[in-house]
């Protein structure tokens, strides 16, 4: 009789116990899941921190890289000048970072694929930004190399300007110094009133030509050959004697008129000269000037007084 009552208590004793016992477990795997839940959480959460920061810096790294090309150099110019095309990949690519960027802070929950996928993007980013470090670099370079010969070269030129310039004062002085030597120069200038027989005279009245002599001294240097000789007679009133058929010369880039005009033969050796001035008009009594020239040169002057 007993026995008839001791099992069944005992089966129901175990029944309780078995569903205590899972009932434990349910609790213990809920407890487990929501455990890795969380460390699943945390785990994308740090890794969406490092990658955050890691943007971050490829970030920084290509606003730096951005800077080298678009920033001015000693010369004043950019390098963007000669790299438009690289600029505008590495603008691409800056753009690319700041898109992720955006994306990370805005998604709390990315999934395990898209978190992969991510940091897949960012190390193909580094990888790009690596290969865009070398070629930035390689054209910083170039551009020093090509400041530096551009230096060479202007100071090549300077230099040669230099010695150009110098050449050509040089050659100014030395012209300079054959027009002087080749200058004539008239001497022993005398200015005489005569009168009609031909002899010396004082007397005014009785003048009817004014002879004017000189000598054009040796100059080896000069030109040869046929020559002007032009006289200007300047009255006391400083006017100039004239004739109606009297024409006129040029002399230092203007033409003015001359009182007698005289062509002879100079060979280089000492040449006496001689003119007359007609007296048709009343001479003034005082102090006249006389100024001779040729080729476009005061060659000697006087003063005579009537």
């Amino acid at each position: 009789m007993k026995l008839k009552y001791t099992i069944p208590a005992a089966l129901a004793f175990v029944a309780i116990v078995v569903a205590v016992f899972f009932l434990l477990l349910d609790r213990e795997r809920d407890k487990l899941e929501a455990e890795r839940a969380e460390y699943a959480r945390v785990q994308q959460e740090v890794m969406q921190e490092i990658m955050q920061e890691e943007l971050n810096k490829i970030s920084k790294e290509y606003e730096e890289q951005y800077q080298k090309i678009s920033s001015k150099g000693r010369d004043g110019r950019s390098l963007a000048f000669s790299a438009d095309s690289l600029l505008s990949q590495l603008n691409r690519e800056r753009e690319r970072v700041d898109s992720l960027k955006r994306e990370l802070k805005q998604s709390k929950e990315a999934s395990i694929q898209r978190i992969a996928q991510l940091q897949r993007e960012i190390g193909m980013l580094r990888d790009v930004l690596k290969s865009y470090v070398v070629q930035i670099d390689s054209l910083h370079a170039t551009n020093e190399r090509l400041r530096a010969e551009n230096k060479e070269v202007r100071q090549s030129y300077e230099r040669v300007s230099d010695e150009a310039r110098q050449l050509s004062d040089e050659k100014e002085r030395l012209t300079q110094r054959v027009n002087l030597a080749a200058k004539l120069d008239a001497t022993a200038i005398t200015v005489t009133p005569i009168d009609k027989r031909g002899r010396a005279t004082k007397r005014i009245s009785k003048m009817v030509h004014l002879k004017i002599n000189f000598v054009v001294v040796k100059n080896i240097t000069a030109p040869v050959g046929y020559k002007q000789f032009y006289a200007r007679i300047m009255r006391p009133d400083d006017e100039v004697m004239l004739k109606s058929e009297a024409g006129n010369f040029e002399f230092e880039g203007q033409q003015i008129p001359y009182s007698i005009r005289r062509e002879l033969e100079y060979g280089g050796e000492e040449l006496p000269v001689e003119m007359f001035w007609p007296i048709e008009e009343t001479l003034l009594a005082g102090k006249y000037r006389l100024i001779l020239f040729a080729d476009g040169n005061i060659i000697g002057e006087s003063t005579f007084s009537l």
